[in-house]
C-alpha cells in the first residue's frame, strides 16, 4: 500500500511516548491480524470485523519471581490478558496525519491456556459508520497492544525492532519505532473523537450471527462494562 511522503513525515516528526523495551519472547504473542466484512443480523451495511489471533506462551509470574513474591498458582495458564486495538484511516481530503480518523477498543481475556492452539478476539466497526465515512475494508494502519496482569508487552526491543512474536501486531508500514511513536502519539489524541464506535465482540449483539472461523475460537472475557451505571 503506497503512503505519501507527507504522511510518513507527519508520523515521523511527532514525538511519541514510546514503549518500554525487553528482550526475549513475549508471554502472549500476536499470531495474525485479519480484516473482513461481516453482514450482521440483517443490517443493511456490512460491518468491518478485525480478528486478532493470540498465542499464550508462558505465565510471566512463574518466571524468576522476585524474592518474597508469590509464585503463580498455575503455570499452564495466563490470566487477565488485555487486548487494545487501534485502527487508523486516512481520507483523500486529509492534509496530514492529524486529520486521519482514529478508532480504539479494548477487551480483557479472562484466561488463556499456555501452548494451546490460537484463540481469537474480534472487534467490530459498525456498517453504517463504514458506509457513511466511505472507509476501506482494511484500515491504512493499525496496531495491537497487549497487557498481561497490568504489565504491557513492549512492541519494540532495545534496538527499536519489533519484539519477537509481536511483529503481526504492527502494520507493516509502522514497524519502524520512530514512525510508530508518531502514529501512536496522534492516535492517543485522535481516538477521543470516536469513543465507543469500535467495540469488542461481546458489546455487539449482532455478532452472534457472524460466521467466525471454527479453527480459532474466542476465549472467555472479563466484562469490564458489567459494573457501569
Amino acid at each position: 500500500m503506497a503512503v505519501s511522503l507527507s504522511v510518513v513525515s507527519s508520523f515521523a516528526q511527532t514525538k511519541g511516548e514510546g514503549t518500554n523495551t525487553a528482550g526475549g519472547k513475549a508471554p502472549v504473542s500476536v499470531k495474525s491480524v485479519h480484516f473482513d466484512p461481516a453482514k450482521l443480523g440483517g443490517q443493511k451495511h456490512p460491518w468491518t470485523r478485525m480478528q486478532v489471533e493470540l498465542q499464550a506462551n508462558f505465565n510471566p509470574d512463574s518466571k524468576d519471581p522476585k524474592e518474597g513474591a508469590k509464585k503463580a498458582a498455575n503455570k499452564g495458564w495466563v490470566d487477565r490478558v488485555k487486548v487494545t486495538v487501534t485502527q487508523i484511516y486516512k481520507s483523500t481530503a486529509a492534509k496530514d496525519a492529524s486529520e486521519f480518523t482514529y478508532y480504539r477498543a479494548s477487551a480483557t481475556i479472562l484466561t488463556m491456556e499456555v501452548g494451546a492452539s490460537g484463540r481469537s478476539i474480534y472487534f467490530y466497526l459498525p456498517g453504517d459508520v463504514v458506509a457513511r465515512d466511505r472507509l476501506k475494508g482494511t484500515p491504512d494502519y493499525y496496531y495491537v497492544q497487549i497487557e498481561v496482569g497490568g504489565n504491557e508487552i513492549p512492541l519494540f526491543d532495545e534496538r527499536g525492532r519489533p519484539t519477537p512474536g509481536m511483529e503481526p501486531a504492527l502494520h507493516k508500514q509502522i514497524q519502524d519505532k520512530k514512525l510508530f511513536d508518531g502514529a501512536k502519539d496522534l492516535a492517543d489524541r485522535g481516538v477521543a473523537a470516536n469513543t465507543g464506535i469500535l467495540r469488542p465482540q461481546y458489546l455487539v449483539a449482532y455478532s452472534i450471527f457472524d460466521q467466525l472461523p471454527a479453527s480459532s475460537p474466542s476465549p472467555e472475557f472479563i466484562r469490564e462494562d458489567a459494573g457501569a451505571r
